[in-house]
């Protein structure tokens, strides 16, 4: 009976243990990312189980992922930014218009990006409804800014 309840222990043990070391290394793997990257993780994930809510934490770090963007000029990540612009609207999330000070931080790229975001139109998407409708008013108020 004492070999049962030692095995035990240290099962229980080596299970802590490996569950301890699997966490610390996913919170070093994220904190090594890249606000860009850190975006497009929580973007992905948000978009992949179709929510209409995300964690307290992807919003924060959504959140502070936007605020540390400064310079954003690859086409892929400014498609990235116009489409958090347009589909990242998780419940009691406030913090958009950071993605529009990111895009008009970057103003030029971002109207070009802009303009080749509106001629990709994804399959689903259609002209007349929001949100793809709203990316001709984005180009305008990018266009408009001094």
């Amino acid at each position: 009976m004492g070999d049962s309840d030692t095995m035990k222990k240290i099962y229980t043990t080596a299970v802590f243990l490996i569950l301890t070391s699997l966490s610390v290394f996913a919170q070093e793997k994220k904190n090594q990312e890249t606000p860009i990257q850190t975006i497009k993780r929580v973007f992905d994930g948000y978009v992949k189980y179709g929510e209409s809510t995300d964690s307290k934490v992807n919003k924060a770090d959504m959140t502070k992922s936007l605020q540390a963007l400064k310079t954003v000029t690859q086409p892929e990540d400014l498609e990235l930014l116009i489409n958090v612009w347009m589909y990242y609207d998780p419940t009691d999330y406030a913090d958009i218009p950071l993605v529009y000070k990111v895009l008009k931080q970057n103003k030029n790229a971002s109207i070009q990006a802009v303009k080749a975001r509106i001629k990709n139109k994804k399959d689903w998407e259609q002209e007349g409804l929001a949100p793809y409708s709203d990316l001709p008013k984005l180009l305008q108020r990018l266009e408009d800014e001094k």
